[in-house]
């Protein structure tokens, strides 16, 4: 998957990262995100990635630990092939990198308090001690507002609710408590965001400085839903977008949807608008495995959950459609019909 990303991206026209690159800004990415990072095609000047687990800087070393790890099987197969090769020395970091994982992360199996942070201190404080040499692009990832929100020892449990909402449709009233505590990170997530905000405007030239918060997907709560996997609805799709623009910029006009492939017209100042009245979201499917489904005691997943879908909201449209099965499974609005003629023919 990471590799698969990498080649899309390096052929993605909007690339801002790459963009801003190749343009000489100084381009900084931090991400606590295990998916935003260079080995997946999100590359800027200087990188910093956080292990939003055990809030701490990921190392070329631990990198390539992990790595070698997982394509050998396991951490006992990487143990054999490197007592074999005698690599007593990457043994040795490897013990050193496991010590200090397992003292970082043990707290956060005894308490759900202990899970809030993910990183976005480290963050603001990477940010705080950064050279922003102008011009420069910054690009950070906060990991509060994402799972999990319980202990780590709950994390299963949390998904075995998700798998069961899948395959049935409903939702045992008690599987909601895994997200309970989900506005104490919703609110760790907003205080960390307007940390860097403040950090950033403190530190730069606020006048000639573009500011974006947002987010790639919600959360379901347990209002039609479950987690974040294989669905279409409002709490999944609907999201934060705050933008403060430079001095002098012209505020561009907006459009009734904002869909997140927009961004790159908010950073360029020639364009007018952003937006549109009829946009599209789409899933691929679910990402979990049949190892998943036979954990939590349930059946091998369904072929419908790697289905793709397409939803089409706009004035006066609601429709979702079926693209694999070329079906639509609903369409409301006044104007619905049309829009459907218009796809479809």
């Amino acid at each position: 998957m990471l590799g698969y990303s990498r080649l899309r991206l390096s052929a993605l026209k909007h690339n801002v990262l790459h963009k801003y690159k190749d343009e000489n800004y100084h381009s900084v990415l931090i991400s606590a995100n295990p998916l935003i990072v260079p080995w997946a095609g999100f590359e800027a000047s200087y990188n910093i990635i956080i292990d939003p687990i055990t809030s701490t800087m990921l190392t070329d070393d631990a990198i390539s630990i992990d790595t070698e790890a997982q394509e050998l099987g396991g951490r006992t197969s990487f143990i054999l092939y490197n007592l074999r090769k005698k690599n007593i020395s990457k043994l040795v970091k490897a013990a050193q990198l496991y010590l200090i994982r397992r003292l970082k992360t043990f707290p956060r199996h005894l308490s759900e308090y202990f899970v809030r942070e993910k990183g976005g201190g480290l963050a603001v404080s990477l940010a705080k001690s950064l050279r922003l040499e102008e011009p420069f692009f910054l690009f950070v990832n906060l990991m509060e507002s994402h799972n999990p929100y319980n202990r780590l020892g709950d994390e299963k449990k949390l998904n075995c609710a998700t798998l069961k909402w899948l395959l049935t449709g409903n939702i045992n009233p008690q599987d909601r408590r895994f997200w309970r505590t989900y506005s104490h990170h919703a609110e760790r997530a907003t205080r960390r965001a307007i940390e860097l905000v403040s950090t950033i405007l403190q530190r730069a030239d606020r006048s000639n400085t573009l500011i974006i918060v947002t987010s790639d997907h919600g959360e379901l709560l347990g209002d039609g839903g479950l987690y974040h996997v294989y669905s279409l609805k409002d709490g999944n799709i609907r999201v934060p977008l705050y933008v403060k623009y430079p001095e002098g910029w012209k505020k561009k006009k907006q459009k009734t949807y904002i869909p997140l492939t927009d961004i790159p017209k908010i950073l360029d100042p020639s364009t007018d608008t952003i937006g549109s009245h009829l946009v599209l979201a789409e899933t691929f499917g679910v990402h979990f495995s049949d190892l998943f489904f036979q954990e939590c005691g349930l059946e091998k997943q369904p072929a419908d959950l790697f289905y793709h879908k397409i939803r089409i909201l706009g004035n006066k449209v609601d429709i979702l459609f079926n693209k694999t099965l070329e079906q639509v499974e609903y369409a409301k609005g006044e104007q619905a019909q049309e829009v459907l003629r218009k796809l479809l023919h």
